[in-house]
């Protein structure tokens, strides 16, 4: 369970490369690298402790809210704005490393992610998303079927999935207990802080969803997704995923036939 000298290089070399905007303690990820001679020890020790103890420390789960705006959509509209959650950086570091072990878990024992999830993954990537929708259309039109394909836009998913689900996806999984413990005390007792128009600054609780701007949020959102993607879908329906942008695929002999097959894929994803 001890975190390993190459654990912790590996998780800071991810974080050499980045030059992102510092948490709410304002130490930035390059001034950690810089101290890590000195504090590599004390790091390994104490994130090893929590591990242990199943405890995710509470100064690591408070975030700085800050909103970014998105193209195309009116300037007075709540959902213009995406979400991003500044973390503390040290707090981040130990996230990738149990990221990383709840990965190897997925990947080694099983079972695994949908092969249809490209979102988040390492060795996928849209490129690999878009060449099997490709493949798939290619295949039905080269029988002289016909191929349809439906979005699923899911409002709100990243900040609205149940932590509950996210708990009941780690039991499906067998994930260990040590980091079904530590993952459950990292869905405790978050907060947000962010700045209300008259300056005050207000301190939120958060009772769901998963950070945008944290390293282990993103897994997490899979793994709970996933067993939406591993519902049975008639004959000629398949899925194609990637983090929450899902498409239906459906191929058929008609256009009509076709249409039925995808109004019933999408029913079955509903339901």
């Amino acid at each position: 369970m001890g975190v390993t000298v190459e654990e912790l290089d590996r998780a800071i070399s991810r974080l050499k490369v980045r030059n992102t905007a510092p948490g709410p303690d304002g130490i930035p990820g390059r001034a950690l690298v810089l101290s890590l001679a000195a504090l590599g020890n004390r790091l390994r020790q104490l994130f090893t402790s929590c591990l242990r103890c199943a405890k995710f420390p509470t100064a690591w789960k408070e975030a700085r809210l800050v909103l970014l705006k998105k193209d195309g959509r009116a300037a007075d509209s709540p959902s213009a704005y995406r979400p991003i959650c500044l973390l503390d950086e040290i707090g981040k570091l130990f996230e990738r490393i149990v990221a990383t072990r709840l990965s190897g878990h997925l990947s080694r024992v099983g079972p695994d992610l949908a092969d249809s999830q490209f979102g988040f993954r390492r060795e996928r990537s849209t490129v690999d998303a878009i060449m099997r929708v490709r493949s798939l259309s290619e295949q039905t039109v080269s029988r002289g079927g016909v191929a349809l394909a439906i979005s699923l836009d899911i409002v709100n998913a990243f900040n609205s999935l149940p932590w509950d689900a996210i708990r009941r996806a780690l039991a499906h999984h067998q994930v260990p207990p040590y980091l079904h413990g530590i993952i459950g005390d990292y869905l405790r007792d978050r907060y947000i802080v962010y700045m209300a128009k008259d300056g005050r600054k207000i301190r939120r609780e958060i009772r769901r969803g998963v950070p945008q701007g944290s390293v282990l949020g993103p897994l997490l959102w899979n793994l709970a997704y996933d067993a939406v993607l591993r519902v049975d879908l008639p004959a000629g329906v398949n899925i194609v995923c990637y983090a929450d942008d899902t498409l239906v695929i459906a191929s058929g002999i008609t256009f009509e036939r076709t249409k039925e097959l995808a109004e019933l894929g999408i029913v079955k994803k509903i339901s």
